[in-house]
């Protein structure tokens, strides 16, 4: 015959054991409270997709493929862009999968990114000659008038007929080596395309086109229209 137990009440756990699960509690309350409050969260860019390399990161991108959150560690760390703003117009150098922050070792160079031509845009190259000694500082993105000079004395006129083009590329050119021609370089222009032809019967007609260089920080605004000789 076998002896049946007695069974008794579960064992409540005592003081000791609740003060220790609370004191556990509010130290777990803590630690999240500094991990979220604390100096130790970086804000950064997450990838919400894959995105390729390759690819321009302009508004519409920057929000449908990334969502911003924040990294915690007790090491600052850098290197992690975490306002879009600055990274409209950059292009990715490297492709990012899902869930990977955006550093900025993934993208282009310093100078945004260009986009490629948009529906009634074109492409269209000057001389670099056109620019002088401006065009050894000229890279993709950076901003150019196209001044056309015309007329001989007093009847000679300079204007602007393309007011903040953007430089899509540039190709110096080369000297040319043992029994080689020099090749001419080029600045190659985004136009729209009335602008385009613009430009394009300036330099068949005009009698000069010179490329003025503008700062970064200058708007696209339209400059002095027309200067005559005085």
């Amino acid at each position: 015959m076998i002896a049946r137990l007695p069974l008794g009440r579960p064992r409540r756990p005592g003081r000791r054991a609740l003060l220790i699960a609370g004191a556990a509690g509010v130290a777990a309350a803590l630690l999240i409270t500094v991990a979220q409050r604390g100096p130790g969260r970086v804000p950064v860019l997450v990838a919400r997709v894959e995105v390729p390399a390759g690819t321009v990161l302009d508004e519409p991108t920057l929000s449908d493929a990334f969502t911003a959150t924040r990294l915690s560690g007790d090491a600052p760390l850098g290197g992690l862009p975490a306002d879009p703003a600055q990274l409209v117009g950059r292009r990715t150098a490297a492709a990012l999968a899902t869930g990977e922050p955006l550093p900025l070792a993934a993208l282009g160079g310093g100078r945004p990114a260009v986009a490629p031509l948009a529906p009634g845009e074109r492409a269209v190259p000057v001389p670099a000659q056109a620019a002088g000694a401006a065009a050894t500082a000229l890279e993709p993105g950076t901003r150019v008038d196209v001044v056309a000079s015309s007329g001989e004395g007093p009847a000679g006129r300079t204007r602007v007929i393309v007011a903040g083009a953007e430089v899509l590329a540039v190709d110096q050119g080369a000297d040319g080596g043992f029994g080689e021609a020099p090749t001419v370089g080029a600045v190659l222009l985004r136009a729209g395309a009335r602008d385009a032809l613009l430009i394009t019967a300036a330099l068949n007609f005009a009698r000069e086109v010179r490329l003025l260089a503008r700062p970064d920080d200058e708007g696209p605004g339209t400059p002095v229209a027309e200067v005559a000789v005085p």
